[in-house]
């Protein structure tokens, strides 16, 4: 039978336009509580696939290279420290708790009766079941998200301890001087910006071959380090 979502009306058929609101009629009520289940369908997972592409695109992320003084070394800044790591896992983990729980206050109030809103019984239910599931999904993935977060700061902290220990082994048997010596030694002829970039590299190269580190990045984080405490004020 026609039916009009506007009046929550059906007429008898061959009637086109709702005598109330003289909106044009859908073919059924069914037919138009279908409908609109597929749309919320839809968008709900639209909303996911989106919030879902945000949470990995954050975890992913590095920083952005920083402007330097001309005639500075840049450095790469392609080591992540597990404290920063911390702190993504920490801002994402509130963003999806935040997120669940009002999901989950809505489609509380929704089903209590404090919020109404203006839907058939049929769509209303609908509009619902997606709203607490989205919440069970957020809060799933925000609890996922704490446990590691609770492991990567344990990381972090062992990370941080290990890059104590590498920087004063380093600081304890060279100091600017002595770099300075060596590097003029076998490059004689370097100044300036050119001589901050062999200053990097021969620091990167004694933490290299002195100490077992795991990646090469972790280095470059570590001669950028040390470059600061010796040369800048």
């Amino acid at each position: 039978m026609p039916y009009c979502p506007k009046c929550d009306m059906e007429f008898v058929k061959g009637i086109t336009t709702c005598t109330d609101c003289k909106e044009p009629l859908v073919e059924s009520k069914e037919a138009w509580e279908a409908e609109q289940e597929k749309r919320m369908a839809e968008k709900a997972a639209d909303l996911f696939e989106a919030m879902s592409a945000s949470y990995s695109a954050e975890m992913t992320t590095e920083p952005e290279e920083s402007s330097m003084p001309e005639g500075r070394p840049r450095p790469s800044f392609a080591y992540v420290t597990k404290r920063q790591k911390c702190e993504d896992l920490r801002s994402s983990c509130f963003a999806f708790f935040l997120v669940g729980g009002i999901c989950a206050a809505c489609s509380a109030a929704c089903l209590a009766g404090p919020i109404r809103l203006p839907l058939t019984s049929g769509a209303r239910l609908m509009l619902q079941a997606v709203t607490a599931g989205l919440g069970l999904i957020f809060l799933l993935i925000a609890f996922r998200t704490r446990s590691a977060l609770l492991l990567m700061q344990k990381q972090a902290d062992e990370e941080e301890r290990r890059t104590e220990e590498l920087l004063a082994w380093f600081l304890d048997g060279w100091d600017a001087a002595r770099l300075d010596r060596a590097v003029s030694e076998e490059y004689p002829d370097v100044s300036g910006p050119e001589m901050d970039l062999k200053r990097l590299d021969r620091i990167q190269d004694i933490f290299i071959t002195g100490q077992d580190l795991p990646e090469p990045s972790y280095a470059e984080y570590l001669s950028e380090q040390i470059f600061e405490t010796l040369y800048e004020p």
